[in-house]
Order: structure tokens, then sequence, then C-alpha cells
């Protein structure tokens, strides 16, 4: 728990986005934040692995959208900072976040390469100076189907290709990850950067607080036009994306090693020797990835050696790693509004719970009711408030808890919850199928078990 000598600031929405020239002061001090429209050399991230050093307090993290941060900076550094930055001459993403995936044009199963898409919408947003006029984390997601999922990926709006009769199409979806967001039709390529821009330039005229969730279907007809063709329809696929870890293909010879930070943080001293050690295998490009990834691309000797020099440091290089099924935000004392250190709950999760942290579910662990790792539901997040450690089931962590525990049973409440799955799953079943099987009242009677 925060000391009494620091005391917790309250929250605020959601919706401030730090960038290279807008730190945006936390815990720790200043956060500055940087993305890249391509790939940069394992020499690149070892600079600005310096450079973290050498500002702030060496701590980098990979946001869930693939975004580097420098943390503790002071305004003074964090001036140096942005100076230094910029003369290393990076492909830095500026104005509006249109995401593709790091695979796109190099991915053999890929539908699309959304990269053209994504250029024209950015070009023209640029021109439009729509980023000064939208909310400041509207994004766009261009995903063009393959390897490396984005289906989790927050987008405003969504174009999602797929094959029909050997044309290729677009599937227009608003609001949220694809699971949630609102399918309005779909489009074809030649129409598909227009559509995303009108559809912008609406949001923009509401002001700065209008988002993708706010559109209906009958908005997206009435800016959409003709343009829409709800009458085109994809087959069902049973197709499955794989998780950004491990070895992955990425085009004739060449393949991709994906390794993510632990909870989404790393020293940059560590970062720094798996990039070198990138750099001696002969490895040219890498690209920070969602999910609080890193993708290297190089022959496929060299990823795999580098695949086990990231585990060796503590990278998680598996989907089935226990911490992978853990979302945590940065927490005491990075962030002033946490009221706990997540990331040594987290640790101790990944740990005494590493037997249903199975991948079926993500368990959130936030410092405060903002919910900043994850905006999405989960079925099972806490988080710190001035009364202790909330928890909600099968809910969001700014939602209505279903019940508060003192700080002092953090780790035991934990601890049930282990002995809960060990006691009551059945063979083959998944930690969220016995969840739902259990019910809110099961599971909230076992986290407040007197000791």
């Amino acid at each position: 728990m925060v000391a009494a000598a620091d005391p917790v600031q309250p929250f605020g929405r959601r919706g401030l986005c730090p960038a290279l020239s807008t730190p945006m002061r936390t815990g720790d001090g200043f956060l500055s934040r940087i993305a890249f429209e391509a790939d940069i050399t394992p020499r690149a991230m070892m600079a600005l692995c310096d450079l973290a050093e050498r500002h702030g307090n060496g701590l980098i993290d990979i946001t869930a959208r693939g975004s580097l941060q420098f943390r503790g900076l002071s305004p003074e550094s964090a001036c140096a900072l942005e100076k230094d930055v910029l003369v290393l001459g990076l492909p830095l993403r500026e104005g509006l976040a249109v995401e593709t995936s790091p695979l796109a044009g190099r991915d053999d199963t890929e539908v699309a390469d959304g990269r053209f898409l994504a250029g024209e919408i950015r070009k023209e947003a640029e021109r439009l100076a729509l980023h000064e006029r939208l909310a400041a984390k509207t994004s766009v997601v261009i995903d063009g189907g393959g390897s490396f999922s984005m289906v989790d990926l927050l987008a405003d709006i969504r174009l999602k290709a797929f094959r029909l009769n050997g044309r290729i199409f677009w599937r227009l979806l608003v609001g949220g990850p694809e699971s949630k967001a609102l399918d309005a039709g779909a489009v074809e390529t030649g129409a598909a950067a227009d559509v995303v821009l009108s559809l912008l330039l609406y949001l923009a005229g509401k002001g700065p607080l209008a988002r993708g969730r706010d559109l209906d279907r009958s908005i997206i007809k009435a800016v959409c036009g003709d343009r829409l063709l709800d009458r085109v329809t994809e087959k069902e696929t049973a197709w499955s994306p794989s998780a950004p870890l491990g070895l992955m293909a990425a085009g004739k010879d060449f393949f991709a090693a994906g390794a993510a930070l632990a909870f989404g943080q790393v020293r940059s001293s560590d970062l720094s020797r798996l990039c070198q050690g990138a750099d001696m295998l002969g490895i040219r490009a890498l690209r920070p990835s969602a999910n609080h990834g890193m993708l290297f691309f190089g022959p496929e000797f060299a990823c795999n050696t580098l695949l086990e020099i990231a585990k060796a440091s503590g990278f998680i290089i598996a989907a089935g790693d226990a911490r992978s099924s853990i979302a945590v935000c940065s927490g005491a004392p990075g962030c002033a509004s946490a009221f706990l250190p997540t990331h040594e709950l987290a640790g101790f999760a990944s740990r005494e719970c590493a037997s249903l942290l199975d991948g079926s579910f993500t368990l959130h662990i936030s410092g405060c009711g903002k919910g900043c790792a994850r905006p999405a539901p989960s079925l099972l997040a806490f988080y710190g408030t001035a009364e202790g450690l909330a928890f909600a089931i099968s809910g969001r962590a700014d939602a209505p808890h279903d019940g508060i525990l003192p700080f002092t049973q953090q780790r035991t409440a934990l601890s049930r919850l282990a002995r809960l799955h060990e006691k009551e799953h059945k063979p083959g079943e998944n930690a969220a199928t016995l969840f739902a099987r259990l019910g809110k009242e099961v599971i909230g009677a076992a986290l407040r078990q007197d000791d």
C-alpha cells in the first residue's frame, strides 16, 4: 500500500495521451511516449535504452499498442530526451494512430497488405489536421488478417480484410475490440480510406469527446452512403490467429522472433543486452508490437537463438507463460493514482496461480479504478481503492465491485483462488469454464473467506 507520505492522487477519466513533445506527469516523474511507423534496428533501440538511463529512471514500457514509454523524467530531461530522440532520425509516428500488423507485407497468410490504406488515411488525416480535433486516444486499425492477431486491439474504426469470390473486401467495424465492435457492413478497397476519413470527419465535428462507440448504424449509413456494401457477406472460417510470441514466418526464408515484456515493463539495460545479442546474431530489424511485445526479424537460426537469450533474460516467449495472462498497470510508485504496487502482486499471482492462468482468461490487476491496462471486461479484476482491494467478477475495473478486501489480504486472496481451482476444476476444464460454472457467489465467498 502507498505510504502516507505519498498521498494517492484522484484519477480522472481515461483519455490523456503522453507524447515526446507533451510528457505527462506520473507518480515517478514525467512520462514520454513514442511509436514507430516502420522497423528500427537493434542498435537504434540500444540508443533509446541509453537515453532512458541518461534522462529518466531507466525503466521502459512497451504498451498494449506497441508504443515505447520513457519513465522518471524531469521537465528538463524530458526536453533533452526529445532533442536526442529526434537526432536519431527514427520513423516516428505522428498524428492519428493508424495501426497495421507489424507483419503486414511479409506474412504469407494475410488476406491483404493494409499498409497502403493506412498510409492514405494517415496522409489525409494529417492534411485535415484531424488529430488536433479528435479525442486524444482515437485510433484506426487496418487488419489485413494473417498470423498476427489484432482482434483485442481497441479501435474507434476498424477495417478487416476478407476475400469473397476472388475479390478483397474490408469489413467495417466501429467501437472497441473486434468482439465488441458494431459490424457496419463492408467496403471495397477503392472506397475504404474515404469511408474511414468520412467517419473521422464526422467524429471531429462532434467535438473532442466523440468516439467510435458513439456511431450507430443510422449515422454510419448516412455518412458512408452507397460506399457501404451491407449486402456483401464473408464466409465464416475456423481460422484462429496465433499469439505474437515465439517463432513466426515472415516471408520467404525470413522469420520473426516474438518476445514480450513481463507486465509491460523492463529495465533499459536488460532490453539493451537483448538488442545487442540480436545485433551480434545478424538481426537488423525489430518492431515493438501489440501486447507489450517486440518482433525481431531475421534468419531462422538467429531468431531461435535470440528467443533462447530472451527466455533466459526473463522475457515472455510463449503464450503458455502465466505472466502473459495478467494485465497490469504501472501501479505504485509509478502512478500517483495507484493504491498498491501492482507489479509485486502480479508477480506473486504468476507464481501462486500459475495452474489457473492457462490463457483462457485475463486476470486484471489495477492500481486504481481507472483500469488503464485493460479497458475491456475481465473474468476477474482486482483494483485498488481507498478502502482496500476491490474485486469485480466478469466486469471492468471501473465498474461497481463485487467485494472489497483489506490490502493485507491481497496475497492470501490469490492463494484462496488457486486452492479453489485446485479443488474444483475437472479434467480438461480450463479456468474460464470452471469460474463460469462456479459463479460469482462461490468465487466471491472464496476470496472473502476469513483466515
